[in-house]
């Protein structure tokens, strides 16, 4: 009989890693398997020690926009989460993700964080940014964070932070993005997963990219396209 939530949620997971999904040569990394149209991750063992999430240094910062939740131990969803991969990973193919947000008013953006964690640990540096909108999808870059995510996904609850110490100016009522892509020139192997946030499960809007020179994209390949999910879990900070 499974009596926990968590151990409900496990189980649960343990079906979808064996149902539309496939193994791929993940090197250490043998609980995660990657579903067959290689989008999203599961990490189908659950954290052998969760750590806090540190938010001490966000004193006098307001949050603008984002999902994370204020329980140290359930920040983001640890196990489940959207892959991020370079053109040269070991996923075969390029992709990103971004995530919408409008301010409700005017100000300056001084922190981004988000859930992203490794599943390939041999290069764990990717770009973080903040965008412009693009006719509702990801424009051009307003600043660019380079990230690193040295924990691996399937842990909680660490996240990856960009600093802005002179801020990042906004506009209330108008949508920006946050995105997570990787840095062809310099690290082209990037492979890693942005984890779902625990705190809403509702369907929202977010964006893709899909880089391939196969067949995995489709007719959307190298460009932006819009769809609706659960979000990987971010907060974007400020004043």
């Amino acid at each position: 009989m499974v009596k926990s939530p968590l151990a409900r949620i496990l189980l649960g997971l343990a079906v979808l890693a064996l149902v539309g999904v496939t193994a791929l040569a993940l090197g250490s990394k043998q609980n995660v398997v990657i579903s067959s149209d290689g989008r999203q991750a599961i990490a189908t063992k659950a954290p052998s020690v969760v750590a806090p999430a540190n938010f001490d240094s966000d004193a006098g910062l307001k949050t603008i926009a984002g999902n994370l939740s204020t329980y140290p131990f359930g920040t983001f969803f640890c196990c489940y989460g959207n892959t991020i991969a370079g053109p040269s990973s070991a996923l075969g193919f390029e992709v990103w993700l971004a995530m919408p947000f409008t301010p409700s008013a005017s100000g300056t953006v001084n922190k981004v964080k988000v859930s992203v964690g490794n599943i390939i640990n041999t290069d764990v540096n990717f770009n973080l940014s903040v965008n412009n909108d693009s006719s509702g999808l990801p424009g051009t870059a307003i600043k660019t964070f380079a990230a690193t995510a040295p924990n691996s996904f399937g842990s909680c609850c660490a996240l990856v932070t960009g600093s802005s110490s002179a801020g990042i100016p906004v506009t209330g009522g108008t949508q920006y993005w946050v995105v997570v892509s990787t840095n062809d020139k310099k690290h082209p192997t990037f492979f890693g997963a942005w984890a779902f946030n625990s705190t809403d499960m509702r369907s929202h809007p977010a964006a893709s990219y899909c880089n391939s020179t196969g067949t995995q994209c489709g007719s959307n390949n190298g460009k932006w396209v819009g769809f609706q999910s659960i979000l990987p879990a971010f907060g974007v900070l400020g004043h």
